[in-house]
């Protein structure tokens, strides 16, 4: 797992399992991140598991990221998209439609 804010970015890579026992020392990383006028790019390509905790986090992230005025890229993956189908989402929902 990996949080990197650049000038332009600020850079997420969700961990491999990304379970509900890796979220405090997950959410501990944004630790004074500012999105007003970065790019989110968030990395989840190579989760092999993720569950609820992770989806509300990642949703989270989009919409603080989107309020921030923020453009959004996602690379996803199956758990990811698993769990948005599980509760009637889809990327563009998730994201705002950027």
């Amino acid at each position: 797992m990996e949080v990197k804010e650049l000038k332009t970015k600020v850079k997420v890579t969700f961990p491999d399992e990304s379970e509900i026992f890796m979220a405090e020392e997950f959410l501990s990383l944004f630790g004074g991140v500012t999105f007003a006028g970065k790019e989110l790019e968030t990395d989840m390509g190579n989760v092999s598991s993720m569950d609820t905790v992770f989806l509300q986090i990642a949703l989270s992230l989009f919409k603080t990221a989107k309020d921030a005025g923020s453009k959004i890229s996602v690379k996803s993956c199956e758990s990811f998209d698993k769990l948005l189908s599980l509760y009637g989402l889809h990327i563009q929902d998730a994201v705002g439609g950027n």
